[in-house]
């Protein structure tokens, strides 16, 4: 290494670290309500799945109605996961809960073309995921993205 005509060496430069943004003091509002949203319908799916799941085990259903019983719940349960993660602000929540939502359109989408969901059931379903996709999708609930845009 160069010595500067000193006899030293250069002292080292520091590593660059990029900067972490700044956790903001509060949630915004979207936040609030995407992740309430979340909770309290995976919440009610949970109920449900168990209620049927009980139903058809009493009354002798196939296995099919069982495992899709059991399948909702488990959806459920995720869903509520994902609506905590989201809003104690773990990005992987927020990933979660982007899929869990397609999961539940891709599930509507297929209930509607088996005849297994009336018409006005399904609009109002995709409309409802469709929604909390877009709040999720939007820059405020990101973690530190709402202090970087204001």
């Amino acid at each position: 290494m160069a010595d500067n005509g000193t006899g030293r060496k250069p002292p080292l430069r520091p590593r660059y670290r990029p900067p972490e943004p700044e956790r903001p003091a509060t949630r915004p509002a979207s936040v609030w309500v995407v992740a309430l949203l979340l909770v309290l319908f995976g919440a009610l799916g949970a109920v449900i799945g168990a209620l049927v799941v009980e139903d058809a085990v009493s009354h002798g259903e196939e296995a099919r109605v069982v495992a899709a019983g059991v399948f909702a719940m488990l959806l459920a349960g995720t869903q509520v996961v994902a609506g905590v993660g989201v809003f104690v602000g773990w990005a992987q929540g927020r990933v979660l809960a982007m899929l869990v939502c397609v999961a539940n359109v891709v599930l509507v989408i297929l209930a509607a073309a088996t005849d297994r969901l009336g018409s006005g059931q399904s609009w109002l379903a995709v409309a409802f995921y469709g929604a909390l996709l877009f709040g999720l999708a939007g820059p405020k609930s990101t973690p530190g993205a709402a202090s970087a845009t204001s």
